[in-house]
């Protein structure tokens, strides 16, 4: 062994510093080919087949990180909107001392319903919503892990939180 150069037997050749040692056949460098210009327009023209957003009614059954990430932010803004309503029909009954604007169970109602909505149905879907747009490409990712689920949790929020708002209307709200 050389004390110079490390391991090996003393009469292996120095490689020298611009040498690099053989590759083994798994190595990526060594199995990189460059592609022909019309091959490698062909498969990208292919993937961005494969992962293009639906067209027509099909757009709403995409699993995508983006467009999932669009539909929670664009449903939080319209709980915004519905608990804005519900805020400014709080405030038409404390415009004036003794307004009968809304009942005293109605207003208790509409108090719980817009505490419930902003928090609930706005603000936390609306970090959702940056993580889901957001975390792939800060992550060098294509997608959520399970983007399915992600668009199947998306749907459940917006049916669930319909039903929640229009709770009211059925003298259900809590």
């Amino acid at each position: 062994m050389s004390p110079d150069r490390g391991e090996g037997p003393p009469e292996a050749p120095d490689p020298g510093p611009d040498r690099r040692p053989p590759t083994a056949p798994g190595d990526p460098d060594a199995d990189r080919t460059p592609l022909d210009p019309e091959l490698q327009r062909a498969q990208e023209e292919r993937l961005r087949a494969a992962w293009k957003t639906p067209e027509g009614w099909r757009y709403w059954s995409a699993v995508n990180n983006t467009e999932v990430g669009i539909w929670y932010a664009a449903s939080s803004f319209l709980f915004f909107l519905f608990g804005g309503v519900l805020a400014l029909l709080m405030r038409v009954q404390l415009a004036a001392p003794g307004n009968d604007a809304v009942s005293a169970d109605l207003y208790n109602q509409l108090f719980t319903l817009h505490g419930s909505m902003m928090m609930f149905l706005f603000a936390v879907p609306l970090f959702e919503a940056f993580a889901i747009f957001v975390l792939p490409e800060m992550l060098g990712a294509r997608d959520l892990p399970f983007p399915r689920l992600s668009a199947y949790a998306f749907w459940a929020y917006l049916v669930g939180g319909l039903r929640f708002f229009c709770s009211l209307f059925f003298g259900l709200a809590p």
